[in-house]
């Protein structure tokens, strides 16, 4: 429990998102973000970026369906509700950065450990797995 709590305090900081892009192109990025095939690296990006968009429904298709999973998705969804309007729109257009580091790299699995740009540097490793020829996170552990 304390390691999701430390996730979602560090999701809630970082990821590797553009600014908020135009309205046209949103829906034609959310389709093609789920379709196509992607490195893990680039799994973990289009994850990150879905879950700091509030895009909870995007952001399951990179995931392994776990209980761990899971909960992460309910516990990101139940704080985005505590978020006032406001403040939900600051923190999508605002960019944040971060340091991908491809740990490990076997036909089958993955291993990406990512690391926000800012003061307090706590990584985040996504544990990936190849399903249907697709990168799935199969779990996420704070350090």
């Amino acid at each position: 429990m304390r390691r999701l709590f430390s996730f979602f305090a560090i999701l809630a900081l970082f990821a590797n998102c553009k600014n908020k892009p135009s309205d046209e192109t949103k829906s034609s990025e959310k389709t093609n973000t789920a379709k196509e095939s992607k490195s893990p690296k680039e799994t973990v990006q289009a994850y990150l970026s879905a879950t700091n968009h509030f895009d909870f429904e995007t952001a399951k298709k990179f995931l392994i369906t776990n209980k761990e999973n899971q909960m992460i998705l309910e516990t990101l969804k139940k704080m985005e509700k505590s978020i006032p309007d406001k403040e939900k729109t600051r923190f999508i257009d605002k960019e944040k950065k971060a340091s991908y580091f491809e740990k490990e790299i076997t036909d089958s699995t993955a291993q990406i450990i990512v690391t926000p740009d800012m003061d307090a540097v706590i990584p985040i490793e996504f544990n990936l797995k190849k399903v249907n020829n697709d990168w799935l996170i199969e779990s996420v552990i704070s350090h």
